[in-house]
């Protein structure tokens, strides 16, 4: 507050034009004006205007309005339900014949009956008859009908004066004096002590009455000061329409319209005299006239009161916002700013009353929370004693809390300093005004240079405070003190300001409030504290701050309006807050100035600085309204400007479309030097004009720009395109931005550029439904790319769907898009859909093409990959080879299809279980990429890696680890820490590890691989929820039981709420964690999750699918573990039978089904049976996996185990251990549970394998 020697209070004076019907929008802005007035006056109760003004006039329908507002004193609402009855009745009808357009005598009667309602009386005079100094005076205008050249108006006045007095008249006959225009009413006479004296409407050459008000106010307050004067118009004249002509009018406009015409023009040319006249003081006159086409309406139609909806859109421009913010504060505060004595004439810049004054510092905001660390930060740089002068620089967004960290600062602090200046920095006239008053304060001068000399040398300790130095025209540095005395704190969005920074820790950048400080900070403002918040209130609270940004202003904003409005909930809240964004937060401040003083809203703090921008950087911020908020990258313009120009529509653009590329090539092309090539540095200029307003961030650990999510959203309201332009817009730039070729082939930089392409693309679907089809393509390659498989599904089916409807069936770019659909149905689990299009499609190729071309031959391996989904393994491989043969004969040996087919063949023979032939056909591929592409290819390394998994099944885990250390190696050098292909290489090497029983190791390197894709693909990303399996079953080995099945639940709920429940990757993770169930010896929940896999898959897959046969099998030994033997048995004997006419009898499953039955059989005691199957299992396994291989030993250790019983059955283990045949001195019971772990360990082995995260390519 400034400290003033003023008695009285600065006067407010209101003045409403007329317009000739209008009149609706002057009090809908004057109640706009109260609502805000009440909010900063922290009152129960809407004030009433003639409690806030001291003198109200005006002319026409402003004339009623300001008698209504003032002689009867009407609250606002009242007086706009009169003002529509009113209008209702006067306007109903115009005449048919004469020279006016409406009735005089229903005027009069509405008029009458009006007032009779207000005051008992309908004769009740104008002129008070009490004498009343404090009450409001009413002042209305008309014209003497017999002088109307000198353009004199005559006041009808509610108070006496002694020069001109008013005629001595009813109140509705001024009224009715004041609104008879000629072109619309009858004259009025009206009695005085000349005699009867003829009237008209005052709009005639005063529909303005501004001049005469302030003329008035000089008169009626000689030796007063000025607060505020408000002006509100009735319509632009510029947007009056002339209605369509009809019949008799076709010749000339209607009467009504050319008066609103001339009033229109009169109300303006008056407006801009009055701009003129105080445009050397600010925050005293202000000037309101709705921009909206409300006089294109007849008088009288109902659709005259959607003038209201017009005025409250004029009301949420921003700019309007801001004045009215102004203008309240000015009406409220009543500072006695300009003597009367100078109102009617041009206002020097000396007419503003000036007493030597200082600028107390504000108090800190009660509610003020967190911000500790920068607290202290700043704390420390101010404090800190030494030899030379500190300067602490807080930047940072509007809204984001700079001014209250500086307060907190002061307060903690205030004890440390004999002097504390706080100066509004907002303008170079008022922190030279305040350091002029503060040098006359202090007796040291009366300049404001005389301030700085005595700060220079002043021996005392003294902080000085520029709040809020946010104007780039204030050269801020000249009015820092020289010397090295002294401290200062710089609050600023400006981030070049930050060079005015001296000492440790000088620049303190402010951002979002940390979750836990804004939740603090929520409920405090909100009026909270004294409840427990319910889990859904609570949820919605959390939810909301993300929605904020943490954005401290915004946050108090909602605290103050929830806690006003009390009964509505943080839910409720939310709920208006998603769906009329801009509304709230153009309404924000309302109430929070009752919290804090701080009356601007969230938008009007970054519209000041949106006006700071350079044309091109606003055009910057119009493209990145609908990106995601972080990761906007320079390549993603650099890129799109590289392609702006290339054709690849295959429909023919809309109209939207074609706009949009227009606007974009020719922005882009402002960053295209004079020889074709992309300027960066033009770019970067940009961004730092951005930047250096706080509107958005540089991180300069990525690279790239992010932007806070409410500036999004405002900065999607200033656009002056269409909405659905200027999204089109940035749709455009990033479908340019998309190359195919780095989708196909992506280095460590591509990915990380199309990761990020991802969630923007996200971003710009959350907010436009219908994604044009030629971007649609584009976006469904990318969303594949990221596993976005759900979103891929949506748009690539879109683009089918039109590709048909234009094309037909068996147009190449339809059969294409199949082709693209069949890879997202097969991620998707759709592998019916898939086969179903697929085949379909695969006959067209045949017909149109012929059945080795190549695009056949791809139609060919996509469904390859359907059919061994399906479980159809035999036919994959005759379709595989098929491929394999023509791509030989056609591409060539090494060609990269060819090398790709064998790839899948390669992994159809490890399905198969003939790893030997896989193992031959994966080196031939590995060789063949090292020779084509060379060793460090991606594909070259892929092969390694596959290579590496079959060596690990035929248990050459040296060879295996050996491989997978080289494609680790090279992932790194090559494509970086964080690319996919590296982190496949990181599993890959950790599951080794596993293997090798190194699980500390295992553990260690895949939860580095979880933490990194967590990071850089997301929480739910199909390579991160596989990490999460790979740990857990290193967890299992390692026996952490609350972490395994805490991890695989966690799994389990993610596949099942993306994909659903009966996915075959949500059915392996209820496998999963029906093993880690198994492992810990919980028995019944292990089954019970069993039999529910197994239903699911039975439906689903069908009863000979190998994925069903699995299940079956781990639920045949789960029987057998838990004692259920004879449900184990039949289900383990139908595993076997249908394995070994499916599969094989050698195939590695049909072996360990073997195994798994044996040990059923010896439960039993069928212990021959037993020793049978496992000898065979053993013979078989030796001849197809090698004496040494895994699995054989552990063959032979369960056969060890079986003769153990068998021994233990017939008295006979003394007679073993004595003849030697247990060696090591291992007792019976110990070697029993060694055998058992060991059998316990390979079942889980092949359980959890499906997660490792070999690749076969």
């Amino acid at each position: 507050m400034h400290e003033t020697q003023e008695v009285l209070p600065g006067l407010n004076i209101l003045s409403i034009d007329g317009g000739a019907v209008g009149g609706l929008t002057s009090l809908v802005v004057l109640e706009e004006a109260m609502h805000r007035l009440q909010g900063l006056q922290n009152s129960d109760k809407l004030p009433i205007p003639a409690n806030q003004f001291d003198l109200i006039a005006g002319t026409g329908t402003g004339g009623i309005s300001a008698c209504m507002l003032g002689r009867l004193e009407m609250p606002i609402d009242k007086a706009i339900d009169e003002y529509r009855k009113l209008m209702k009745v006067v306007f109903a009808e115009k005449k048919l014949v004469g020279p006016t357009t409406y009735k005089k005598t229903k005027l009069q009667r509405a008029l009458r009956s009006m007032i009779r309602e207000a005051t008992g009386n309908e004769e009740e005079p104008m002129l008070r008859r009490e004498i009343d100094g404090s009450k409001c005076k009413t002042a209305v205008f008309a014209m003497a009908k017999n002088n109307l050249r000198a353009c004199l108006p005559v006041l009808f006045r509610s108070y006496r004066a002694v020069a001109n007095p008013s005629p001595d008249c009813a109140i509705w006959e001024a009224l009715q004096a004041t609104m008879a225009h000629p072109d619309l009413f009858k004259s009025i006479e009206i009695d005085s002590s000349l005699g009867q004296q003829s009237f008209v409407g005052g709009e005639l050459g005063c529909s303005n009455p501004i001049g005469h008000v302030l003329s008035e106010a000089k008169k009626l307050y000689p030796d007063r000061h000025v607060a505020c004067i408000l002006s509100i118009g009735a319509g632009h004249a510029r947007i009056i329409q002339v209605l369509d002509p009809k019949r008799l009018q076709k010749i000339t406009r209607t009467r009504d319209v050319e008066a609103a015409m001339q009033m229109a023009t009169d109300s303006e040319r008056l407006a801009n005299e009055m701009a003129i006249r105080f445009s050397n003081i600010s925050g005293v006159y202000f000037r309101f006239n709705v921009d909206q086409e409300i006089q294109s309406m007849p008088p009288g139609s109902s659709g005259r009161l959607d003038e209201v909806a017009h005025t409250r859109a004029y009301l949420r421009m921003s700019e309007v916002t801001e004045a009215m913010e102004q203008a309240v504060q000015s009406i409220s505060e009543r500072r006695a700013t300009i003597a009367t004595e100078f109102i009617d004439g041009q206002i020097p810049r000396q007419a503003k009353k000036r007493h030597p004054e200082l600028k107390r510092c504000p108090a800190l905001t009660p509610v003020y929370t967190g911000c500790v660390a920068e607290s202290n930060q700043v704390e420390s740089c101010i404090t800190s004693y030494g030899d030379n002068q500190r300067v602490c620089v807080i930047c940072g967004l509007g809204g984001v809390g700079k001014t209250q960290l500086a307060l907190n600062v002061i307060q903690r602090t205030r004890d440390k300093w004999d002097h504390i200046i706080y100066l509004d920095a907002s303008s170079s006239e008022v922190i030279e005004n305040a350091l002029r008053d503060f040098a006359i304060t202090k007796g040291v001068g009366e300049t404001y240079g005389d301030a700085l000399t005595w700060m220079e040398y002043c021996p005392k300790r003294w902080l000085l405070v520029f709040d809020n130095a946010d104007d780039r025209s204030v050269k801020l540095g000249q009015y820092i003190p020289g010397g090295h005395r002294g401290s200062i704190i710089i609050t600023t969005r400006l981030t070049e300001l930050t060079v005015q920074a001296k000492g440790p820790g000088s620049t303190c950048r402010l951002s979002g409030m940390r979750p836990e400080d804004a939740l603090a900070l929520l409920i405090k403002t909100a009026r909270l504290e004294d409840r427990a918040l319910a889990n859904g209130e609570m949820e919605a609270a959390t939810a909301l701050l993300q929605d904020f940004g943490y954005l401290a202003l915004a946050i108090v904003h909602a605290g103050a309006y929830i806690g006003r409005i009390q009964s509505i909930s943080i839910t409720q809240y939310r709920g208006l807050f998603l769906s009329s964004r801009q509304r709230i937060l153009e309404r924000s401040g309302e109430f929070q100035g009752t919290i804090d003083g701080y009356g601007k809203t969230v938008y009007t703090t970054w519209r000041m600085n949106y006006e700071l921008l350079k044309k091109e950087s606003q055009l910057m911020l119009w493209l990145i309204a609908f990106l995601h908020y972080d990761n906007i990258n320079e390549a993603f313009f650099k890129r799109a400007a590289s392609n702006m120009w290339l054709n690849e529509d295959v429909v023919p653009p809309t109209k939207i479309e074609q706009a949009a590329r227009y606007h974009v090539r020719q922005y882009l092309g402002t960053f295209i030097d004079s020889a074709g090539q992309w300027d960066g540095m033009k770019f970067k200029d940009v961004m730092a004009d951005l930047a250096s307003c706080s509107l958005i961030d540089f991180d300069h650990v990525n690279l790239a720009y992010s932007v806070h999510v409410l500036v999004q959203e405002w900065a999607s309201t200033v656009i002056t395109q269409s909405p659905g332009l200027a999204l089109e817009c940035t749709t455009t730039l990033i479908s340019m931005s998309i190359d195919f070729n780095s989708l196909a082939d992506p280095d460590a930089n591509s990915f990380s550029l199309e990761r990020q392409l991802g969630a923007h693309i996200n971003s710009i679907m959350r907010h436009k439904y219908h994604v044009e089809v030629n971007h649609a393509h584009k976006f469904a390659n990318v969303c594949f790319q990221m596993g976005q498989w759900n979103h891929a599904k949506s748009l690539e089916e879109r683009v089918l769907e039109t590709y048909r409807r234009l094309f037909g069936d068996e147009h190449l770019a339809t059969l294409g898009s199949i082709y693209n659909l069949i890879s997202i149905y097969i991620s998707l689990g759709l592998c019916e859909e898939a086969e179903k299009i697929g085949v379909k499609a695969l006959d067209t190729y045949k017909q149109l093409l012929g059945e080795e071309h190549i695009s056949t031959l791809r139609m060919m391996g996509a469904l390859s990959l359907v059919h061994a989904e399906l479980g159809q393994i035999a036919t994959t491989e005759r379709l595989q080879s098929q491929i394999l043969d023509a791509y030989k004969t056609r591409l060539g040996e090494e060609h990269p299809a060819t090398l790709k087919i064998r790839s899948y063949l390669m992994a159809t023979y490890s399905r198969l279980g003939q790893w030997i032939r896989a193992e031959q056909l994966g080196a031939q591929v590995l060789t063949s990429c090292k020779r084509a592409l060379g060793e460090d290819h991606p594909e070259t390394l892929a092969a390694m890696g596959n290579l590496a998994a079959i060596n690990l099944e035929l248990g050459r885990w040296d060879a295996a680890q050996n491989m997978q250390v080289q494609v680790l190696d090279k992932c790194k050098k090559m494509l970086g820490e964080e690319h996919p292909h590296t982190l496949h290489a990181m599993s890959n090497n950790a599951s080794i590890y596993s293997f090798c029983g190194q699980w500390v190791e295992a553990e260690k390197l895949q939860s580095h691989v979880l933490a990194v894709r967590k990071r850089v693909l997301g929480e739910e990303h199909p390579h991160t929820l596989l990490s999460m399996n790979n740990l857990a079953s290193i967890y299992s080995r390692l026996r952490e039981q609350d972490k395994t099945e805490q991890l695989l639940s966690h799994v389990l709920n993610i596949h099942e709420r993306l994909l659903g429940k009966d996915h075959p990757v949500t059915l392996t993770s209820m496998s999963n964690l029906a093993a880690a169930h198994t492992s810990l010896g919980r028995w019944r929940e292990a089954v019970e999750i069993g039999t529910e896999i197994l239903t699911a898959r039975e439906r689903v897959l069908g009863i000979e699918h190998p994925d069903t046969l699995e299940t079956m099998a781990i639920l045949g030994l789960g029987f057998s573990l838990g004692g259920a033997l004879d449900l184990a048995k039949p289900l383990q004997l139908g595993v076997m039978d249908a394995r070994k006419r499916l599969l094989g009898e050698e195939h590695p499953d049909t072996i360990k089904i073997m195994s798994d039955l044996a040990f059923t059989y010896a439960k039993l005691g069928q212990i021959t049976d037993a020793k049978s199957l496992l000898a065979t299992a053993i013979t078989v396994s030796e001849r197809s996996l090698g004496n040494q291989h895994p699995n054989t030993k552990s063959y032979r250790a369960n056969l060890t185990y079986i003769k153990i019983v068998g021994y233990l059955n017939n008295g006979r283990l003394r007679s073993l251990v004595g003849s030697g045949t247990v060696m090591f001195g291992f007792s019976a019971i110990t070697c029993v549970c060694f055998v058992l772990l060991r059998f316990v360990s390979h079942w889980l082995y092949y359980t959890f394998y499906w997660g490792r995260d070999f690749v076969l390519m």
